[in-house]
């Protein structure tokens, strides 16, 4: 069990953390600001400007069990894929004739006119094929027709796919025939349940049971070295998740807004408070002062008038921050009085170095950024309502975040964002494009190629990857043969990945054999395919590029030799998941 996703929580008889949150805030007036922050610490004071070093990890979750099968499709008339596709999807299927299309009105794409097409023409051939099945798909495919941006994506080089991933344990080959024999433990646990099949995605360990996500684990190894500041590596753009969940480096939370609420009653970034607004509090009172940093102690300390030479003005506002920063910077002989304080400390800390990173890109009208045209652009007036709906502007706090990261000290940062909706049991195909299943898959391929076209604006593509996980799949074949028809929960399914390093306009892995009721049909007749590809392998290369050593790999995900060797060259090709360019 996730312990950070109780269902319910007695609130009836207080406890201390409730007491020091609330207590705290009241005292304060900063509610807004640590009920999302002061959990944590997120990013230091300053980096070196330009790209250097800098690398970051955004994992797109689908929740809810995206149905794959109908984002990677085979395309074509001939391939046994198709008459597969065709056959077991019924209802669910797309005709071939919706992958050539011309898009009209609000539905229009950016820097685009006239027919478009969602086919994609993989690099690597029919190598992706399933094992035995030569000439499957007759590397004839295409990606959901409202998925054309990213098919754009694919085939100038920058997202690639890796087909028929999922959670396996690796002590005993899963097969259709022994599905139902093998023992449990040979099993993911709870294989069809959302809950847990979340955990299991966010952490790649189904055969133990849950202390940390396996990004919160990166995040812990990784922060001695590329997260010398203040605050924890892991942002948040979609609350609580088990993939950030670490020992250490706790998840900071950010609302998709891109707002940050400072300590109410001292001006807009504390200007009627502080002589420069640019530099932050030092609690530690150091002997000599960090660059970019103030001491709330110093005159204190010194005996002297404590608003000559400081950085607060003589006001009445300057007099109040003063009085709760030099509190805040004290010595406590009491655990119970530093815990306290440490709430209002983290909150101060971290409003402040996020908003100077997000005021980097803050526009000149309020409410918008030097970032908001490549996500309009793809998101044009009449087609959602609102226009940029959340998973956009999650992923546009991330990209200002990361264009921000001169005001930061974190050569790493890992970002999780979250498009909801995935459930889709019923009215999947609802025949337009902001609802069901395509609705979904609309938004997403436009927030991905606008993140995209940002990260290009600031010349970090390179420097980003993103990768996709799921609850799981969902089943091949409908639930019902009319318009209300929809999917159930499957297992293995295609996750794509994007950035700079990946190899791009390839599949990796291997496409699923389409039989239903045979093949790798765990059981049934609803087309539950067996993974091919574990998490784990599929993860691997992802952290090895972030960063993680060999050793550090084998800290993170301790299953992964039950699935291949190590991460060579010719282990990677061998498997045909050579999908990141390492240099």
């Amino acid at each position: 069990m996730n312990i950070f996703l109780r269902k319910k929580t007695d609130r009836s008889q207080p406890n201390r953390r409730d007491f020091l949150i609330q207590s705290t805030c009241a005292s304060l007036g900063i509610t807004s600001v640590v009920n999302t922050i002061a959990q944590l610490k997120l990013v230091g004071s300053a980096a070196a400007q330009g790209a250097g070093d800098y690398k970051a990890l955004i994992c797109f979750f689908h929740h809810g069990g995206n149905d794959a099968n109908n984002l990677l499709i085979p395309a074509g008339g001939a391939s046994t894929a198709r008459s597969h596709y065709t056959t077991g999807r019924g209802v669910l299927s797309i005709p071939d004739t919706a992958f050539d299309f011309t898009p009209t009105g609000a539905q229009a794409y950016f820097g685009h006119s006239g027919q478009v097409t969602s086919r994609i023409t993989p690099q690597n051939g029919g190598a992706y094929d399933h094992p035995g099945l030569t000439n499957y798909t007759q590397n004839n495919m295409a990606l959901h027709p409202l998925a054309f941006p990213m098919a754009r994506m694919f085939e100038d080089g920058d997202l690639a796919f890796v087909a028929n991933v999922g959670t396996l344990v690796g002590t005993q080959a899963v097969t259709r025939a022994n599905f139902n024999t093998l023992p449990l433990a040979a099993k993911p646990p709870q294989l069809f349940s959302h809950s847990d099949q979340q955990v299991q995605w966010q952490s790649s360990l189904p055969d133990q049971p849950f202390t940390r996500g396996w990004g919160g684990k990166v995040a812990d190894l990784l922060a001695p070295t590329h997260g010398p500041g203040d605050l924890s590596l892991s942002v948040s753009l979609a609350g609580v998740n088990s993939f950030q969940v670490a020992g250490n480096e706790p998840a900071y939370f950010m609302s998709s807004a891109g707002t940050v609420n400072p300590l109410s009653g001292f001006g807009t970034a504390y200007v009627d408070a502080l002589r420069s607004t640019g530099l932050q509090p030092d609690y530690s009172n150091p002997g000599s002062v960090p660059g970019g940093k103030y001491n709330p102690l110093t005159a204190l300390a010194a005996g002297a008038d404590p608003l000559v030479d400081t950085n607060y003005r003589h006001t009445a506002a300057g007099w109040r921050l003063r009085a709760i920063e030099q509190i805040m910077a004290m010595q406590h002989a009491s655990l119970f009085d530093t815990e306290y304080l440490d709430s209002g400390t983290n909150a101060r800390v971290t409003e402040g170095l996020v908003g100077n990173a997000l005021a980097i890109t803050a526009g000149t009208t309020a409410g918008t950024s030097t970032l908001d045209a490549h996500f309009t652009n793809w998101f044009p007036t009449g087609l959602f309502n609102p226009q940029v709906p959340d998973i956009a502007n999650q992923l546009k706090v991330v990209a200002r975040m990361i264009a921000g990261r001169s005001a930061l000290s974190n050569t790493r940062q890992i970002f999780f964002v979250q498009l909801g909706g995935h459930d889709t049991h019923t009215s999947q195909t609802q025949g337009n494009n902001t609802q069901g299943h395509q609705g979904l898959v609309n938004q997403a391929a436009r927030a991905i190629r606008a993140f995209k076209d940002a990260m290009d604006a600031i010349g970090m593509w390179d420097n980003v990857l993103m990768f996709s996980a799921s609850d799981f799949n969902r089943t091949f074949t409908p639930n019902k043969n009319d318009a209300t028809g929809g999917s159930d929960h499957g297992w293995g399914g295609h996750s794509w990945v994007a950035g700079g390093a990946v190899k791009g306009r390839n599949i990796y892995g291997y496409f699923p054999n389409l039989t239903v009721n045979g093949g790798i049909d765990c059981t049934g007749n609803r087309g539950r395919w067996i993974p091919t590809t574990a998490t784990d392998q599929f993860y691997a290369p992802i952290a090895k590029w972030f960063g993680c050593s060999d050793g550090q790999i084998a800290q993170i995900l301790p299953n992964f030799t039950r699935f291949q060797a190590d991460l060579s060259p010719a282990t990677l090709q061998s498997k045909n998941l050579d999908f990141i360019n390492f240099a």
